[in-house]
């Protein structure tokens, strides 16, 4: 694994993904946009060169309107055999507005699209050329700079049911990229101890956060003993509002909300072991659910998806307080569409927990 110090992202527009992969031959004046823009309002030309700061074989020219960078590339996503090997990429200074990765139309001639954004690699593709309401939306580009002094290419897409493609705790600053609408871009520059890496032998996860875990403090409250608040804190009512009135025990650990939020979109806020069976709808008419941790978290339990499912609150309530047997994830079994079952009881009672070939994908069992 390599440490990342910088990423660069760019969730593209319509037109982007429009652009990139049309037919040749649909303008009249030539190919049409075979790039992708990153506005210097938002990356600077100054951050373009720390980014780049370091890298192998990286070639810096002074072009017509501004810098090009020249550099090999490695992509994540990819079967490890073709991770190992690197392409040229070029980047620069196309007019004063913008930087730009060329030749990233798929259909050209003189396309050089990156591996990892191509659909050999899972990259999306629309669903009819001709049509640009087809790109899906939250199809986040980024590059990846490591202390290997390499470059990474990756690609998220955040259509509300895929889960984010890192492992542990992030940082917040990450949640910009995570999070970006359409046509945003940007740069995140880690500190040393954010301890995030690449990971290119894991097509699911390819960046995992190793920090430390991040606490708060509160002042001691006799009244709700750990675990209470973790039910509270951990519930994940999307509302707004801020319910926490109470002070609390010290020292719980604050976690990324935004990971449990996509687990709840993947099953559409149904409980895994119940399904609708005692649900209710909030006022947003929403079904309401909760991320219960497999493994406490006072237990040593992670805080990843792996760790996570999403219950309904009598469930939740019962998964604390009752008496739980065969909570062991390597007894899963997985039927022939790839979803995964797990028997427990509770009180003595059977129950199955269910899980998506998505989310059980997450699991090392």
């Amino acid at each position: 694994m390599e440490k990342v110090k910088s990423i660069v992202y760019r969730c593209l527009t319509n037109a982007d993904f429009f652009n990139i992969n049309k037919p040749p031959g649909m303008e009249s004046g030539g190919g049409g946009q075979a790039y992708i823009d990153f506005p210097t309002s938002t990356v600077s030309l100054e951050q373009w060169s720390n980014f780049f700061s370091g890298v192998n074989e990286v070639k810096i020219q002074q072009e017509t309107q501004g810098p090009s960078w020249t550099f090999p590339i490695y992509s994540l996503k990819l079967d490890k055999a073709n991770d190992l090997a690197s392409q040229e990429l070029k980047i620069y200074q196309r007019r004063p507005q913008s930087v730009s990765i060329t030749s990233q139309k798929l259909l050209s001639s003189r396309s050089n699209r990156v591996r990892a954004w191509h659909p050999d690699a899972g990259f999306p593709v629309p669903i009819d050329n001709t049509d640009r309401t087809q790109c899906p939306a939250g199809l986040i580009v980024y590059l990846v700079t490591t202390d290997a002094h390499k470059v990474w290419a990756g690609w998220f897409l955040n259509d509300g049911t895929t889960l984010l493609p890192i492992k542990g705790i992030p940082p917040k600053s990450i949640n910009s990229m995570f999070l970006s609408i359409e046509g945003n871009s940007g740069i995140i520059n880690f500190r040393d101890n954010d301890n995030i890496y690449i990971n290119s032998a894991d097509k699911n996860y390819p960046l995992q956060s190793h920090g430390e875990e991040t606490y708060i403090s509160a002042i001691s409250n006799p009244i709700n003993d750990e675990s209470n608040f973790i039910d509270t804190l951990f519930n994940n009512d999307s509302s707004s509002r801020n319910v926490f009135t109470k002070e609390y025990l010290n020292m719980i650990r604050v976690r990324n909300k935004s990971l449990v939020n996509n687990l709840k979109r993947v099953y559409d806020n149904t409980c895994q072991i119940t399904g609708k069976e005692f649900a209710f709808q909030k006022k947003d008419g929403i079904d309401y659910t909760e991320a219960h941790h497999l493994i406490p978290l006072g237990e040593g339990g992670s805080d990843e998806i792996s760790n996570l499912i999403v219950v309904n609150p009598l469930i939740h309530r019962m998964l604390h307080h009752a008496e739980v047997e065969g909570i062991d994830l390597k007894n899963i079994k997985v039927d022939s569409n790839g979803y995964g079952h797990l028997t427990i009881k509770i009180n003595k009672k059977q129950y199955t927990i269910t899980w998506s070939p998505e989310h059980l994908a997450s699991i090392h069992r």
